[in-house]
């Protein structure tokens, strides 16, 4: 049999569909075991995805502890949530893109002859690509109408850690996550790789989730401390935080609750799912853990 090398490794970002796809349920449920204390199914501890039990076996692959992987599960979220590893990366893409078309503001004769230049480069110098792509949004950036809807721009601003506003001469807007979604997803793919994103494998309108994936009980398994009570790992206190927001958040939109209730809901699923990601940001507080109860 002929060796096989490994000539690269691309990363991207997972699509919601992808994420669906890899999953074995979906989680919907708060509640992680039962009276008995057998995990509940749709819970975050739900046995098809994966063993953590000696003699136990995994009703997703068949194996016993050692032989199985784990499997993951997924969270539909209510409303959408911006990512914060990619915070930076959408500050810059909202800012080098049309409001309301979602062109690259820049001419059609540049943007072709940027991609050109860096379709070129990209893979034999990828250290001048990256200052391509950086000169050609901080150059975008800068143009106050879009040269080709004709739109006045107006000026993105990040509040640290992750809220963006919009800025003109009627005053200032607060993009929401549904907001900034729908702006990345009116850019076009020529201008998604002008801007150093493959299209294929990173449409920037997956920087903002709407599915949530769950990593198997193999990588937060819980343990049996010395009193005999069963404590669970940091991860899974934050997903359970993760879904009862989001039930509250679906409940009251179903309730009809006040816009104001609405946003609070929403920006406090966005609290958890950043301190799920990472529990040091800077200008949120950090969740202890050691306080929250299952």
């Amino acid at each position: 049999m002929e060796d096989k090398v490994i000539k690269g490794v691309n990363f991207g970002i997972l699509s919601p569909d992808e994420i669906r796809k890899i999953s074995v349920t979906a989680i919907i449920t708060s509640e992680v075991y039962d009276e008995d204390g057998t995990p509940i199914e749709g819970g975050v501890m739900d046995p098809r995805l994966g063993v953590i039990e000696p003699g136990q076996k995994c009703p997703t692959c068949g194996n016993q502890l050692g032989q199985c992987p784990g499997h993951f599960g997924h969270i539909e979220l209510v409303r959408p949530v911006v990512h914060i590893g990619f915070v930076k990366h959408i500050n810059e893409l909202l800012s080098a893109t049309c409001r309301k078309c979602g062109r690259l503001k820049l001419p059609e004769e540049e943007i072709d002859r940027y991609l050109r230049i860096y379709r070129a480069i990209q893979s034999r110098w990828p250290s001048a690509a990256k200052r391509l792509v950086d000169y050609v949004k901080k150059t975008a950036g800068k143009n106050t109408t879009c040269p080709h809807c004709g739109t006045e721009q107006l000026k993105i601003k990040l509040e640290k850690p992750l809220t963006f506003y919009e800025e003109g001469k009627e005053g200032i807007t607060k993009l929401t996550p549904s907001d900034i979604r729908e702006r990345l997803e009116r850019i076009p793919d020529k201008d998604v790789e002008a801007m150093g994103l493959n299209p294929k494998t990173s449409r920037p309108e997956l920087m903002v989730l709407t599915v949530l994936p769950v990593p198997p009980v193999t990588m937060r398994p819980s343990i049996m401390i010395e009193s005999g009570i069963r404590a669970e790992d940091d991860l899974t206190h934050k997903l359970v935080d993760i879904i009862r927001i989001n039930e509250r958040l679906k409940e009251s939109l179903d309730a009809g609750a006040p816009q104001l209730i609405i946003e609070d809901l929403w920006d406090l699923l966005q609290y958890h799912i950043s301190t799920y990601f990472d529990n040091e940001i800077p200008g949120l507080p950090p969740l202890n853990i050691d306080q929250e109860g299952l």
